[in-house]
Protein backbone atom coordinates (compact mmCIF):
# COMPACT_ATOMS: atom_id res chain seq x y z
CA UNK A 1 0.00 0.00 0.00
CA UNK A 2 1.12 3.27 -1.46
CA UNK A 3 0.33 6.85 -1.18
CA UNK A 4 1.91 10.17 -2.43
CA UNK A 5 0.69 13.77 -1.94
CA UNK A 6 0.92 16.41 -3.95
CA UNK A 7 -0.44 20.06 -3.37
CA UNK A 8 0.24 23.38 -5.69
CA UNK A 9 -1.00 27.31 -5.32
CA UNK A 10 -0.57 27.63 -8.68
CA UNK A 11 -3.89 29.66 -10.54
CA UNK A 12 -3.96 28.35 -13.63
CA UNK A 13 -4.68 25.15 -15.29
CA UNK A 14 -1.12 23.74 -16.63
CA UNK A 15 0.65 24.51 -13.86
CA UNK A 16 -1.58 23.06 -11.67
CA UNK A 17 -1.31 19.97 -13.79
CA UNK A 18 2.19 20.57 -13.66
CA UNK A 19 2.82 20.59 -10.20
CA UNK A 20 0.20 17.97 -9.18
CA UNK A 21 1.97 15.16 -11.47
CA UNK A 22 5.64 15.90 -10.53
CA UNK A 23 7.60 12.81 -10.63
CA UNK A 24 4.63 10.94 -10.11
CA UNK A 25 4.75 7.86 -12.39
CA UNK A 26 2.36 4.49 -12.97
CA UNK A 27 -0.90 3.57 -12.11
CA UNK A 28 -2.73 3.84 -9.46
CA UNK A 29 -6.08 3.02 -7.82
CA UNK A 30 -7.47 5.94 -6.02
CA UNK A 31 -7.10 9.62 -6.67
CA UNK A 32 -8.23 12.49 -4.48
CA UNK A 33 -8.18 15.96 -5.23
CA UNK A 34 -9.76 19.08 -2.96
CA UNK A 35 -9.19 22.11 -4.74
CA UNK A 36 -9.81 25.99 -3.68
CA UNK A 37 -10.78 27.53 -6.94
CA UNK A 38 -11.02 31.23 -5.66
CA UNK A 39 -9.77 32.11 -9.42
CA UNK A 40 -12.07 32.09 -12.20
CA UNK A 41 -10.75 28.38 -13.35
CA UNK A 42 -13.27 25.37 -13.91
CA UNK A 43 -12.56 22.88 -11.07
CA UNK A 44 -14.71 20.43 -13.73
CA UNK A 45 -11.23 21.47 -16.47
CA UNK A 46 -8.79 20.50 -13.86
CA UNK A 47 -10.00 16.84 -12.92
CA UNK A 48 -10.42 16.05 -16.41
CA UNK A 49 -7.20 17.16 -17.44
CA UNK A 50 -6.29 14.81 -14.44
CA UNK A 51 -7.71 12.20 -15.98
CA UNK A 52 -6.46 12.73 -19.46
CA UNK A 53 -3.19 12.41 -18.14
CA UNK A 54 -3.40 10.47 -14.94
CA UNK A 55 -3.55 6.59 -14.49
CA UNK A 56 -6.15 6.21 -12.04
CA UNK A 57 -8.66 3.66 -12.12
CA UNK A 58 -10.68 6.37 -9.49
CA UNK A 59 -10.76 9.88 -9.26
CA UNK A 60 -12.60 11.76 -6.61
CA UNK A 61 -12.62 15.90 -6.60
CA UNK A 62 -14.05 17.98 -3.85
CA UNK A 63 -13.91 21.97 -3.84
CA UNK A 64 -12.93 23.51 -0.57
CA UNK A 65 -12.38 26.63 1.23
CA UNK A 66 -8.68 25.27 1.98
CA UNK A 67 -6.77 22.22 1.59
CA UNK A 68 -4.10 20.18 3.62
CA UNK A 69 -1.13 18.30 2.34
CA UNK A 70 1.90 16.44 3.78
CA UNK A 71 3.11 19.16 5.20
CA UNK A 72 1.36 22.46 5.07
CA UNK A 73 -1.93 24.17 5.05
CA UNK A 74 -3.05 26.83 2.67
CA UNK A 75 -6.28 29.03 3.47
CA UNK A 76 -8.75 30.95 1.22
CA UNK A 77 -6.14 31.64 -1.63
CA UNK A 78 -5.89 29.19 -4.84
CA UNK A 79 -4.30 25.38 -3.70
CA UNK A 80 -5.43 22.15 -4.41
CA UNK A 81 -4.18 18.99 -2.67
CA UNK A 82 -3.89 15.62 -4.70
CA UNK A 83 -3.86 12.26 -2.62
CA UNK A 84 -2.62 8.82 -4.69
CA UNK A 85 -3.28 5.84 -3.54
CA UNK A 86 -1.79 1.72 -4.78
CA UNK A 87 -4.02 -0.39 -2.56
CA UNK A 88 -3.21 -3.92 -3.47
CA UNK A 89 -6.25 -6.58 -3.04
CA UNK A 90 -8.53 -3.41 -1.82
CA UNK A 91 -11.62 -3.88 -3.91
CA UNK A 92 -13.08 0.27 -4.35
CA UNK A 93 -16.64 1.00 -5.23
CA UNK A 94 -17.76 4.37 -6.00
CA UNK A 95 -20.95 6.13 -5.19
CA UNK A 96 -23.02 9.11 -5.89
CA UNK A 97 -26.34 10.10 -4.38
CA UNK A 98 -28.35 12.33 -4.56
CA UNK A 99 -30.95 13.77 -1.86
CA UNK A 100 -33.98 12.07 -3.94
CA UNK A 101 -31.98 8.95 -4.31
CA UNK A 102 -31.23 8.73 -0.24
CA UNK A 103 -34.82 9.48 0.73
CA UNK A 104 -35.39 5.63 -1.55
CA UNK A 105 -33.53 4.23 0.60
CA UNK A 106 -35.95 2.30 3.49
CA UNK A 107 -34.32 -1.19 4.20
CA UNK A 108 -31.15 -2.08 4.80
CA UNK A 109 -30.99 -4.24 1.41
CA UNK A 110 -31.54 -0.99 -0.46
CA UNK A 111 -27.97 0.17 0.74
CA UNK A 112 -26.66 -2.96 -0.63
CA UNK A 113 -28.07 -2.60 -3.32
CA UNK A 114 -26.69 0.77 -3.98
CA UNK A 115 -23.57 0.23 -2.88
CA UNK A 116 -22.71 -3.35 -4.17
CA UNK A 117 -20.85 -3.49 -0.76
CA UNK A 118 -22.54 -5.83 2.12
CA UNK A 119 -21.64 -6.05 6.22
CA UNK A 120 -19.45 -9.20 5.96
CA UNK A 121 -17.22 -7.24 3.99
CA UNK A 122 -16.40 -4.72 6.64
CA UNK A 123 -16.31 -1.87 4.36
CA UNK A 124 -14.36 1.80 5.49
CA UNK A 125 -15.85 4.74 4.19
CA UNK A 126 -14.62 8.17 2.45
CA UNK A 127 -17.65 10.34 1.52
CA UNK A 128 -17.76 14.04 0.72
CA UNK A 129 -21.27 15.78 0.24
CA UNK A 130 -22.64 18.93 -0.27
CA UNK A 131 -24.01 21.15 3.25
CA UNK A 132 -26.74 22.88 1.30
CA UNK A 133 -28.68 20.65 -0.31
CA UNK A 134 -28.39 16.98 1.19
CA UNK A 135 -29.03 15.90 4.35
CA UNK A 136 -25.80 14.58 6.06
CA UNK A 137 -27.22 13.22 9.00
CA UNK A 138 -30.02 11.14 7.89
CA UNK A 139 -27.23 9.71 4.93
CA UNK A 140 -24.93 8.98 8.52
CA UNK A 141 -27.82 7.57 10.41
CA UNK A 142 -28.88 5.14 7.65
CA UNK A 143 -25.12 4.14 6.90
CA UNK A 144 -24.20 2.96 10.42
CA UNK A 145 -27.72 0.89 10.09
CA UNK A 146 -26.67 -0.89 7.33
CA UNK A 147 -22.83 -0.86 8.54
CA UNK A 148 -23.23 -1.00 12.06
CA UNK A 149 -19.31 -0.12 13.61
CA UNK A 150 -18.11 0.75 9.64
CA UNK A 151 -16.06 3.57 10.02
CA UNK A 152 -17.17 6.52 7.66
CA UNK A 153 -14.37 9.62 7.56
CA UNK A 154 -14.88 12.66 5.08
CA UNK A 155 -16.41 16.06 4.79
CA UNK A 156 -18.99 18.53 3.75
CA UNK A 157 -17.96 20.94 0.72
CA UNK A 158 -17.08 23.91 2.16
CA UNK A 159 -16.03 26.55 -1.47
CA UNK A 160 -19.87 28.18 -2.02
CA UNK A 161 -21.74 30.49 -0.06
CA UNK A 162 -25.00 29.09 -1.72
CA UNK A 163 -26.76 25.81 -3.33
CA UNK A 164 -25.75 25.16 -6.86
CA UNK A 165 -22.12 26.38 -5.93
CA UNK A 166 -19.90 23.50 -4.55
CA UNK A 167 -18.87 20.86 -7.17
CA UNK A 168 -18.17 17.26 -6.52
CA UNK A 169 -16.72 14.76 -9.19
CA UNK A 170 -17.05 11.40 -9.24
CA UNK A 171 -14.82 9.72 -12.19
CA UNK A 172 -15.83 12.28 -14.39
CA UNK A 173 -19.95 12.46 -13.15
CA UNK A 174 -20.29 16.16 -12.18
CA UNK A 175 -22.66 16.79 -9.17
CA UNK A 176 -23.38 20.49 -7.70
CA UNK A 177 -25.26 18.81 -4.68
CA UNK A 178 -25.80 15.42 -3.26
CA UNK A 179 -22.48 13.24 -2.10
CA UNK A 180 -19.65 11.32 -3.73
CA UNK A 181 -17.68 8.54 -2.02
CA UNK A 182 -15.90 5.55 -2.32
CA UNK A 183 -16.24 2.02 -0.30
CA UNK A 184 -13.11 0.06 0.39
CA UNK A 185 -13.13 -3.82 1.18
CA UNK A 186 -10.46 -6.09 1.40
CA UNK A 187 -6.82 -6.03 2.14
CA UNK A 188 -7.27 -2.33 3.76
CA UNK A 189 -7.61 -1.13 7.55
CA UNK A 190 -8.99 1.98 8.86
CA UNK A 191 -8.22 3.56 12.01
CA UNK A 192 -10.07 6.64 13.24
CA UNK A 193 -8.76 9.90 15.41
CA UNK A 194 -11.68 12.69 15.96
CA UNK A 195 -10.76 15.36 17.94
CA UNK A 196 -13.32 17.62 18.89
CA UNK A 197 -11.70 19.97 20.41
CA UNK A 198 -13.18 20.78 23.92
CA UNK A 199 -12.38 19.80 27.45
CA UNK A 200 -14.64 19.03 30.21
CA UNK A 201 -15.90 21.09 33.13
CA UNK A 202 -17.96 20.00 36.23
CA UNK A 203 -18.67 16.11 36.68
CA UNK A 204 -21.15 14.03 34.72
CA UNK A 205 -24.77 13.74 35.15
CA UNK A 206 -27.78 11.83 34.17
CA UNK A 207 -30.04 13.21 32.26
CA UNK A 208 -33.51 12.58 34.27
CA UNK A 209 -35.85 14.14 32.06
CA UNK A 210 -35.76 15.31 28.08
CA UNK A 211 -37.93 15.89 24.87
CA UNK A 212 -36.53 15.99 21.51
CA UNK A 213 -33.36 17.99 21.66
CA UNK A 214 -34.17 19.56 25.25
CA UNK A 215 -32.96 18.75 28.42
CA UNK A 216 -35.16 19.75 31.25
CA UNK A 217 -33.22 17.99 34.10
CA UNK A 218 -29.87 16.71 35.23
CA UNK A 219 -30.01 14.50 37.99
CA UNK A 220 -33.76 15.72 39.09
CA UNK A 221 -32.24 19.37 38.87
CA UNK A 222 -33.52 21.87 36.07
CA UNK A 223 -30.58 21.86 33.88
CA UNK A 224 -29.97 25.66 33.87
CA UNK A 225 -29.54 25.92 37.41
CA UNK A 226 -27.24 22.72 37.29
CA UNK A 227 -25.13 24.57 34.25
CA UNK A 228 -24.94 27.68 36.50
CA UNK A 229 -23.68 25.75 39.52
CA UNK A 230 -21.21 24.17 37.42
CA UNK A 231 -19.78 27.49 35.64
CA UNK A 232 -19.69 28.97 38.99
CA UNK A 233 -17.55 26.58 40.60
CA UNK A 234 -15.18 26.95 37.29
CA UNK A 235 -12.58 29.87 36.29
CA UNK A 236 -13.20 33.25 35.29
CA UNK A 237 -11.78 32.34 32.38
CA UNK A 238 -13.87 29.17 32.39
CA UNK A 239 -17.10 31.34 32.00
CA UNK A 240 -15.59 33.62 29.82
CA UNK A 241 -15.60 30.83 26.97
CA UNK A 242 -19.07 29.79 28.16
CA UNK A 243 -20.37 33.18 27.56
CA UNK A 244 -18.88 32.40 24.15
CA UNK A 245 -19.87 28.86 23.27
CA UNK A 246 -20.85 26.15 25.83
CA UNK A 247 -21.17 22.23 24.34
CA UNK A 248 -22.73 18.99 25.84
CA UNK A 249 -20.60 15.95 26.01
CA UNK A 250 -22.78 12.69 25.53
CA UNK A 251 -21.38 9.50 26.90
CA UNK A 252 -21.07 7.28 23.80
CA UNK A 253 -21.18 4.33 26.85
CA UNK A 254 -22.81 5.88 29.83
CA UNK A 255 -21.66 2.05 31.69
CA UNK A 256 -18.35 2.86 32.02
CA UNK A 257 -16.95 4.33 35.35
CA UNK A 258 -14.64 6.66 34.18
CA UNK A 259 -14.58 8.44 30.87
CA UNK A 260 -11.89 10.00 28.69
CA UNK A 261 -10.70 12.37 25.88
CA UNK A 262 -13.18 10.85 22.73
CA UNK A 263 -15.77 9.20 24.91
CA UNK A 264 -17.78 12.08 24.22
CA UNK A 265 -19.92 13.14 21.14
CA UNK A 266 -19.59 16.90 21.80
CA UNK A 267 -23.08 18.86 20.99
CA UNK A 268 -23.43 22.66 21.39
CA UNK A 269 -26.29 24.13 23.73
CA UNK A 270 -28.01 26.34 21.12
CA UNK A 271 -30.46 27.67 23.82
CA UNK A 272 -31.52 28.16 27.44
CA UNK A 273 -34.61 29.27 29.06
CA UNK A 274 -33.97 30.23 33.07
CA UNK A 275 -37.33 30.15 33.44
CA UNK A 276 -38.49 26.85 33.01
CA UNK A 277 -34.85 25.68 33.05
CA UNK A 278 -34.41 23.71 30.38
CA UNK A 279 -31.60 23.47 27.27
CA UNK A 280 -31.66 22.86 24.21
CA UNK A 281 -28.80 21.25 22.53
CA UNK A 282 -27.25 20.25 19.04
CA UNK A 283 -28.85 16.51 19.27
CA UNK A 284 -31.69 14.28 19.94
CA UNK A 285 -31.62 13.22 23.43
CA UNK A 286 -33.07 10.87 25.89
CA UNK A 287 -33.50 9.99 29.57
CA UNK A 288 -30.49 8.06 31.18
CA UNK A 289 -28.04 9.34 28.89
CA UNK A 290 -24.51 10.93 30.51
CA UNK A 291 -23.60 13.89 30.00
CA UNK A 292 -20.85 16.56 30.71
CA UNK A 293 -20.93 20.64 30.23
CA UNK A 294 -17.56 21.00 28.16
CA UNK A 295 -15.78 24.28 26.73
CA UNK A 296 -13.53 25.25 23.53
CA UNK A 297 -10.67 27.14 22.86
CA UNK A 298 -7.98 27.13 21.14
CA UNK A 299 -5.14 26.37 23.90
CA UNK A 300 -7.71 23.48 23.87
CA UNK A 301 -8.04 22.05 20.84
CA UNK A 302 -4.50 22.17 20.48
CA UNK A 303 -4.31 19.95 23.84
CA UNK A 304 -7.02 17.81 22.62
CA UNK A 305 -5.23 16.74 19.69
CA UNK A 306 -1.97 16.19 20.86
CA UNK A 307 -2.88 14.30 23.45
CA UNK A 308 -5.04 12.02 20.84
CA UNK A 309 -2.49 11.47 18.58
CA UNK A 310 0.19 10.73 21.26
CA UNK A 311 -1.79 8.15 22.96
CA UNK A 312 -2.60 6.43 19.22
CA UNK A 313 0.88 6.35 18.51
CA UNK A 314 1.89 4.89 21.57
CA UNK A 315 -0.13 1.63 20.59
CA UNK A 316 -0.28 1.70 16.94
CA UNK A 317 2.25 1.53 13.49
CA UNK A 318 2.66 4.54 11.49
CA UNK A 319 -0.23 4.71 9.08
CA UNK A 320 1.07 3.85 5.47
CA UNK A 321 -1.13 7.34 4.40
CA UNK A 322 -3.91 9.69 6.12
CA UNK A 323 -6.84 12.04 5.35
CA UNK A 324 -7.18 14.97 7.49
CA UNK A 325 -10.92 16.82 7.36
CA UNK A 326 -10.61 20.07 9.85
CA UNK A 327 -13.43 22.34 10.08
CA UNK A 328 -12.86 25.62 8.37
CA UNK A 329 -13.48 27.39 11.58
CA UNK A 330 -10.04 25.70 13.09
CA UNK A 331 -6.45 26.68 11.30
CA UNK A 332 -5.41 29.99 11.10
CA UNK A 333 -9.19 31.39 12.32
CA UNK A 334 -9.20 29.55 15.70
CA UNK A 335 -5.16 29.18 15.85
CA UNK A 336 -3.38 32.16 14.61
CA UNK A 337 -0.88 30.74 13.27
CA UNK A 338 -0.23 29.03 10.04
CA UNK A 339 0.14 24.42 9.41
CA UNK A 340 -1.32 23.81 12.76
CA UNK A 341 -3.21 20.64 12.65
CA UNK A 342 -1.08 19.13 9.74
CA UNK A 343 2.10 20.36 12.11
CA UNK A 344 0.68 17.97 15.08
CA UNK A 345 -0.12 15.14 12.95
CA UNK A 346 3.28 15.04 11.53
CA UNK A 347 5.09 15.13 15.02
CA UNK A 348 2.93 12.54 16.46
CA UNK A 349 2.69 10.19 13.23
CA UNK A 350 5.25 11.35 10.37
CA UNK A 351 6.25 11.29 8.35
CA UNK A 352 3.12 10.37 6.13
CA UNK A 353 1.45 11.19 3.44
CA UNK A 354 -0.99 13.09 4.43
CA UNK A 355 -4.32 15.12 2.54
CA UNK A 356 -7.34 16.41 3.24
CA UNK A 357 -9.50 20.14 3.38
CA UNK A 358 -11.56 22.91 5.30
CA UNK A 359 -14.68 21.72 5.74
CA UNK A 360 -18.50 22.76 6.37
CA UNK A 361 -18.65 19.92 8.24
CA UNK A 362 -16.50 17.33 9.54
CA UNK A 363 -17.60 13.23 9.09
CA UNK A 364 -16.08 10.55 11.86
CA UNK A 365 -16.59 8.37 14.43
CA UNK A 366 -17.35 8.49 18.23
CA UNK A 367 -17.83 5.61 20.02
CA UNK A 368 -18.13 3.65 17.05
CA UNK A 369 -20.89 5.42 15.34
CA UNK A 370 -20.61 7.77 12.65
CA UNK A 371 -21.67 11.36 13.29
CA UNK A 372 -21.45 14.72 11.43
CA UNK A 373 -19.29 17.27 13.62
CA UNK A 374 -18.54 20.76 13.43
CA UNK A 375 -15.18 22.60 14.91
CA UNK A 376 -13.66 18.94 14.73
CA UNK A 377 -10.39 17.27 13.11
CA UNK A 378 -11.27 14.01 11.72
CA UNK A 379 -8.63 11.69 10.85
CA UNK A 380 -8.76 8.57 8.30
CA UNK A 381 -4.96 5.93 8.75
CA UNK A 382 -4.59 3.98 6.32
CA UNK A 383 -3.15 0.33 6.24
CA UNK A 384 -3.27 -3.22 4.92
CA UNK A 385 -5.36 -5.52 6.31
CA UNK A 386 -2.17 -7.92 6.63
CA UNK A 387 0.33 -5.91 8.26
Amino acid sequence: MEFVNRITEADHIARIIDDLLKDVQGDFDLGILYLCPWPPYDPVEVSQALISKLKVRNLICCTCAGIIGSGREIEGRPSASLMLARMPGVKISPCALTQTALESLKQKDDWYALLEVYPNEQPSFLVFADPFAFDGNTFLAGLNQAYPGRPAVGGLASAASGPGENILVLNGEVMKEGLIGVALTGNVKVETVVSQGCRPIGETYIVTKAQHNIIFELAGRPFYKVLEEVLNKGTDYDRHLAHEAIFIGIAMNEYKDQFKRGDFLIRGVMGLDPESGAGAVGDYMRVGQTVQFHLRDAMTANEDLHELLKGYRLSKPAPHGTFVFSCNGRGMNLFKEPDHDIKIIQEHLGPVPAAGFFCAGEIGPVGGVNFLHGFTSSMALFYPQQL
